[in-house]
């Protein structure tokens, strides 16, 4: 069972870093910000930011709206929050 999940995520070779990563690291924390009722407004939209600007390489039409999706929602957050 590891080895399949090991094999399936491709965790058998050196880690390298991805720009994905850093994405996946800032979601997290906006996660646990907003568990503990903090604004997180704004490190969202610069996630989504992110996100969305990286997306266009992995050549998916669904992640280009997700992400896409998000970066919208993230903007009008932050600018409801500056009004």
């Amino acid at each position: 069972m590891i080895k399949r999940f090991v094999n399936y995520f491709e965790l058998n070779h050196p880690y390298e870093f991805d720009i994905t990563d850093l994405t996946s690291i800032i979601y997290t924390i906006c996660a646990f910000g907003i568990i503990f009722g903090m604004n997180m407004n704004v490190l969202f939209f610069i996630g989504s930011a992110i996100s969305t600007a990286t997306c266009w390489k992995a050549r998916r039409l669904n992640l280009l709206l997700l992400n896409g999706s998000l970066f919208i929602l993230n903007l009008y957050n932050v600018i409801m929050m500056l009004l």
